[in-house]
């Protein structure tokens, strides 16, 4: 009897967990979302930045897959600094109900026709979605939008799903250095 009892609980907990799981994803799939313009200079965003970044590079993992020359633990305020410069640099974070899902940022380069995209992150949780190609499209058409004829990436050789990535929105692999493989396409 507590042998059937057994078999019934772990059928029941995979029904549930299927049936759970599926509606997560579909939710997820089919939830709007919104890219908006960010500013680490503007004290409201730059809080909202420190809390959520603070909270997915608690893995030195993503840490280390998103900015490899920040070491753990994660210091918001040394990222400010390597990378908070006084080229014309655009922010933008994805949100799907308000809650920020992902961040991707746009080096305007003014001395030439190039533009560089960098930290581009989606939450784990809302990953295999979709989401960083509307991200990089986006970067892209503001790119674009400020006469930028060429866009570039970078990615460490251990990132292999941003490499795949890159390369399915026709990123050609330019040149490599320090274990970091340098992208670029045209705009």
């Amino acid at each position: 009897m507590k042998r059937i009892q057994i078999i019934i609980k772990k059928n029941l907990n995979i029904f549930f967990n299927k049936h759970i799981n599926l509606n997560i994803n579909y939710i997820s799939k089919y939830m709007p979302y919104k890219i908006e313009k960010i500013d680490y200079k503007n004290k409201k965003d730059n809080q909202l930045l420190e809390i959520i970044l603070k909270n997915w590079f608690k893995n030195p993992k993503e840490l280390n897959l998103t900015s490899p020359s920040i070491s753990y633990p994660f210091k918001y305020k040394k990222w400010l600094n390597l990378y908070n410069t006084n080229d014309e640099i655009h922010s933008f974070v994805m949100k799907s109900s308000n809650w920020v899902i992902g961040i991707g940022n746009l080096k305007i380069l003014n001395d030439s026709k190039r533009c560089h995209a960098f930290h581009i992150f989606i939450d784990p949780d809302h990953r295999k979605q979709g989401l960083a190609v509307k991200i990089i499209r986006h970067l892209e058409k503001i790119g674009n939008s400020k006469g930028k004829k060429i866009m570039t990436l970078k990615a460490i050789e251990q990132n292999t799903a941003a490499i795949s990535l890159y390369k399915k929105l026709n990123f050609m692999e330019h040149s490599l250095s320090k274990k970091t493989i340098n992208f670029l396409k045209k705009i």
